[in-house]
C-alpha cells in the first residue's frame, strides 16, 4: 500500500518564504520525493506559526 502526503492548502501563500516552501512541497512532490515534500510542509508550517500567528490559529484544527 502506497501512502500519499497530503497536498499544500490550494489558497496562495501569504508571503514570500510560504510561496518559497510551498512551491518547493510542490515541486519534490511531482519528482515522487515524498519526504522532501513533507519536509517542506513541515518547514511551511513552521515558518506560518513563528511568523503568522492568525494562520496558525486558523491552522490549528487541521494538525
Amino acid at each position: 500500500m502506497q501512502r500519499r502526503a497530503q497536498a499544500p492548502a490550494p489558497t496562495p501563500p501569504a508571503c514570500a518564504e510560504c510561496a518559497r516552501f510551498t512551491n518547493l512541497a510542490r515541486d519534490a512532490e511531482r519528482e515522487g520525493d515524498h519526504s522532501r515534500a513533507t519536509d517542506m510542509r513541515v518547514m511551511l508550517r513552521r515558518h506560518q506559526n513563528a511568523g503568522h500567528p492568525a494562520i496558525a490559529v486558523q491552522l490549528e484544527g487541521e494538525l
